[in-house]
């Protein structure tokens, strides 16, 4: 089983790493992430990106990425809440801040860049190389046990499992990360929960 997993680099949990001695407001981490984005995006993208056929976004790939990894980041249950609050209170920091089905399509089209983004952050914080790895996970369930599972959504891929650390079974995945003992995390999967 542990051959087919497929791992996606890092998530954005790399953000509190590179301020672990800051207290941070809503308002200054929206800077520092802007300006770690930016300096990274003009260091490795801008110079390779060719120019595409028709208007050039008003809405820079910086302030799509540095949005991206907030909206992982800040606790708001769904984009719908995340761009709203943006809205009410940093409008005049995204002036041209896109609807929701426009920001949906660029930020597919840019998420090659944001793991990009990310890979490029554990290599700096020194993640790369590590022969000690920690793994942790975290139960995700999605249907309650008394529910028939035949007729669900998630029949086949989803699976029952147990937390010890809950003393809890449940139906669905868990989410397992990959860290290195400083607390870099490296890889993240979604994977069926199995018993114990």
């Amino acid at each position: 089983m542990a051959q087919s997993l497929t791992w996606n680099t890092c998530h954005v949990w790399i953000i509190p790493l590179l301020f672990l001695n800051f207290c941070l407001n809503t308002a200054n981490l929206m800077i520092v992430v802007f300006v770690l984005v930016d300096d990274w995006y003009q260091r490795q993208i801008a110079p390779l990106q060719m120019a595409h056929p028709g208007v050039r976004p008003r809405f820079s790939d910086s302030e799509m990425l540095t949005l991206a990894l907030l909206m992982d980041y800040l606790p708001f249950p769904g984009e719908t809440q995340f761009l709203g609050f943006i809205r009410a209170n940093y409008a005049s920091w995204f002036p041209h801040l896109l609807d929701q089905s426009q920001f949906n399509r660029r930020l597919r089209q840019l998420d090659g860049m944001l793991e990009q983004l990310r890979r490029s952050w554990v290599v700096e914080l020194g993640g790369v190389g590590e022969t000690h790895l920690l793994i942790d996970t975290k139960p995700l369930p999605v249907l309650g046990l008394k529910r028939d599972k035949t007729r669900s959504n998630f029949s086949g891929n989803a699976a029952p499992g147990y937390c010890a650390a809950r003393q809890m079974y449940y139906f669905g995945y868990k989410l397992t990360l990959l860290t290195t003992w400083n607390g870099i995390p490296i890889a993240y999967d979604l994977v069926p929960a199995f018993p114990r």
